[in-house]
């Protein structure tokens, strides 16, 4: 008897340590997710006419009126540009719909241009070989359900939109769930919409933005850069992690929780291909995001088992702009994508993070190992407007480039979102070491969000110094890499 509760206690152990560690590693639905690895999100809807980036649900529906609307292109360029599947904003927080839905009259059916966008959309991704996926915010500010006093009302509406978008246009990649802040997580049923999503769309992958806690804190919004193993899951079931705009650490861990069990969740980053950093695109033409940064951020974003979905939105014409779509194609042949068929690349070794780095002079809070740290979002920043940055590297590296990020000012553009990204840089030099002197290998004025430069000839050094020569201000950087 003895023996069998033995046995008993340690079969009950096994299965419980089977159970607890099943989650640890990706389902076959993730490695899809993972395997996807770059996308495109498209921000379209009665916004892109109105100059803003959240409407409160009263623009007029006359408002929508693209004036040469053709999706088709918008994911031929997704296919040329290497990118593997695109998320639709199908509903943001104003209501307004792209599909013709029975359950309200903001949609696209009740304006000037009655194109269903959502089934041209899922039409042209079966077309060309793309994924199709659905953002969906749940904050509805148009909606008359979403105020009244019996939650479960508005839930319904939702529930009977989903299985329109889930069961009319074909296989649906993902879900991608916003807004969720403007009430507690137990009142979206989350269990319910997933549940829901299974059954009509049981290969889609789901998830809530800001998906993790703080520790233990559900209520908390967790940050990228500061999520430890074992956080708390705010919202459950998910099937991978959100939380735009912001970048995950590059040891970003992979394993959270929820009722004292632990889940393996990918992250999927969403950033803007244009340089202000808006969803929706504005009557003004403005720069797209340099080359030499969207080269760090997709392998940023990428690597770990992460996903990129970068921000590639029409226009008031229903179009992409030119100065974006070049510099899409740009970044695809510079990664060796173009048209889709090859497999995207994997970052080269960072052979300065972590090393030994010195600086003349560092504002508090803000030390020289943070411009070489896993974190892109932290930043050393001088005290002074000259000063110098090196790194000891612990053996002697071959190198042949680098690429500086320097920090940036913002400026709030005031529609919600946008903002305008200043530097400080004026003139500044870099310099080798290779044991017995010094070498300068680079020298120019600004550097900006991103600049990249390649050795003539590969050189072994054993230090690396950043001379910042003159600036208007205090410089600093996010990030450092020297491949």
């Amino acid at each position: 008897m003895k023996h069998l509760l033995s046995y008993l206690c340690f079969c009950l152990f096994y299965i419980t340590v089977q159970a607890q560690s099943v989650n640890l590693a990706p389902n076959p639905l993730q490695k899809q997710v993972i395997k996807r690895g770059y996308g495109l999100f498209m921000h379209f809807g009665i916004n892109t006419f109105n100059q803003t980036e959240w409407s409160d649900g009263i623009l007029p529906v006359s408002s929508y009126n693209p004036s040469a609307l053709n999706c088709d292109q918008w994911i031929a360029d997704a296919k040329e540009a290497g990118a593997r599947h695109v998320v639709l904003t199908v509903k943001h927080h104003d209501g307004f719909c792209l599909w013709d839905s029975k359950y309200t009259d903001y949609d696209v059916a009740a304006s000037p241009v009655k194109t269903d966008v959502v089934k041209a959309v899922a039409a042209a991704c079966k077309k060309y070989g793309v994924q199709f996926g659905i953002y969906y915010s749940l904050w509805d500010r148009h909606e008359p359900s979403y105020r009244a006093a019996d939650k479960k009302e508005y839930i319904k509406y939702m529930k009977n939109q989903l299985t329109e978008l889930l069961t009319n246009y074909g296989p649906v990649c993902e879900l991608w769930f916003d807004g969720a802040w403007d009430r507690k997580a137990e009142d979206w049923d989350v269990s319910g919409l997933y549940e829901l999503t299974k059954k009509l769309q049981p290969n889609c992958a789901f998830t809530f933005n800001h998906t993790i806690g703080v520790g233990q804190n559900a209520k908390g919004i967790g940050q990228p850069r500061n999520f430890k193993e074992g956080d708390i899951i705010r919202f459950y079931p998910v099937d991978f992690r959100t939380k735009d705009p912001n970048l995950v650490r590059w040891d970003d861990p992979k394993i959270y929780s929820y009722a004292e069990q632990s889940y393996y969740l990918p992250f999927e980053h969403t950033i803007c291909l244009s340089d202000r950093w808006n969803w929706f695109q504005k009557k003004d033409v403005v720069a797209a995001r340099p080359l030499d940064e969207l080269e760090q951020l997709f392998y940023w974003c990428t690597s770990n088992d992460n996903v990129l979905l970068l921000n590639y939105p029409p226009d008031q014409t229903g179009r992409h702009r030119a100065n974006e779509r070049e510099r899409l194609f740009e970044l695809a042949d510079r990664l060796g994508i173009r048209g889709g068929k090859k497999p995207l690349p994997k970052a080269k070794v960072n052979v300065a993070m972590g090393q030994l780095i010195t600086a003349t002079s560092s504002a508090p809070e803000r030390p020289a190992d943070k411009a070489n740290d896993t974190d892109m979002e932290s930043y050393w920043m001088a005290a002074e407007n000259t000063s110098s940055l090196e790194i000891n590297f612990k053996r002697s590296e071959k190198i042949k480039q680098i690429s500086l990020l320097e920090y940036a000012d913002m400026k709030d553009l005031g529609d919600g979102f946008s903002s305008e990204r200043s530097f400080r840089t004026t003139a500044f030099n870099v310099e080798a070491y290779n044991g017995s002197s010094w070498k300068m290998i680079h020298q120019g004025t600004t550097i900006g969000a991103c600049l990249t430069f390649k050795l003539k000839n590969p050189m072994q050094v054993q230090r690396i110094r950043i001379n910042i020569l003159s600036a208007t201000k205090p410089a600093g950087f996010y990030h450092i890499s020297i491949e």
